[in-house]
């Protein structure tokens, strides 16, 4: 394990035990499910960047500009990338992006809460489908790093590890970032990566273009219904997690509701610039049901 933080892996035996009860939950709701995920007829879930040839296609927006076969272009005159055969077995990292954030909720659950249970379905399904699986958690002021590891009983223990973790602290704020450039250095090629997080707009890094190109990757948010509409008429005090400090919220002010509509606007906008192709983000909604929607996703994606 690399990590950023000498105590950041502090457990005590009751956030063992509470973890571990929440992962047996999420276990025995995917073992419930009727999904054919586990029975090999959607042999695309995870697509990897495989490295045995299968046919040429027709290039798309978000291809991997390295993939392009440039005399099947250049003889038809269009644009066409190389598709591969997906490798047998794959590398699933995840990448949680633990920021305080995610420390909100208008109801009953955090985003993070719902998070960490995407973390737990996506772990299952490495057990499942025989991948391996790292995880790098990303927290204010550092991160750190589990390698890939193979087996239920490996991967079961390093969740609830994750699980266990106290959540970043509100104050003082401090920001996150996640190692672009050390994934991108260490990722074995047949790796597969996804970001969980709340994805606040920033720029851009080079390192995570960089990456990009070189693996697939998929993205996964959480969304609060307030996100969408504040609550009609309501003067209350709140506390801004990113800020750090409490703020007045008039929600019938007409300044206060374009601000919303302007941030909402430039959120969406950043979320699909990060992932252009339809099925490399995937949004859940905070009050609603996370596992139907996470294997939608996945039943969908394969199809594709």
């Amino acid at each position: 394990m690399s990590e950023k933080s000498a105590d950041h892996n502090v457990f005590s035996k009751e956030k063992i035990k509470e973890a571990a009860r929440l992962l047996r939950r999420i276990e025995w709701k995917v073992k419930k499910s009727s999904t054919h995920l586990f029975l090999g007829e959607y042999r695309s879930v995870f697509k990897g960047k495989g490295k045995e040839f299968d046919q040429v296609v027709a290039y798309e927006f978000g291809d991997d500009i390295r993939d392009i076969d440039w005399n099947v272009t250049a003889r038809l005159g269009a644009l066409y990338r190389k598709k591969f055969v997906e490798e047998r077995e794959l590398i699933l990292t995840l990448v949680v992006e633990d920021s305080s954030s995610l420390l909100f909720g208008s109801g009953s659950l955090t985003k993070r809460d719902a998070i960490m249970e995407i973390a737990g379905y996506l772990s299952i399904l490495a057990t499942g489908f025989s991948h391996r699986l790292s995880i790098v958690h990303v927290f204010p002021g550092g991160y750190f790093f589990m390698p890939p590891m193979k087996g239920k009983k490996k991967i079961l223990s390093s969740m609830v590890k994750l699980f266990s973790l106290d959540p970043p602290s509100l104050w003082p704020i401090k920001s996150t970032e996640i190692p672009w450039s050390f994934l991108y250095r260490t990722l074995p090629r047949n790796s597969v990566v996804f970001w969980l997080g709340d994805f606040p707009r920033r720029p851009i890094s080079r390192d995570w273009i960089a990456l990009s190109e070189r693996f697939e990757i998929i993205g996964f948010r959480v969304e609060d219904p307030w996100e969408y509409a504040l609550p009609e008429k309501e003067r209350f005090l709140a506390y801004d997690p990113v800020a750090g400090k409490v703020v007045k919220v008039d929600t019938a002010n007409l300044d206060t509701q374009k601000r919303q509509q302007k941030w909402r606007l430039e959120k969406e906008n950043y979320w699909k610039s990060l992932f252009p192709k339809r099925f490399s983000r995937c949004s859940f909604m905070l009050g609603t049901p996370i596992y139907p929607k996470f294997m939608q996703f996945f039943i969908e994606r394969s199809l594709a």
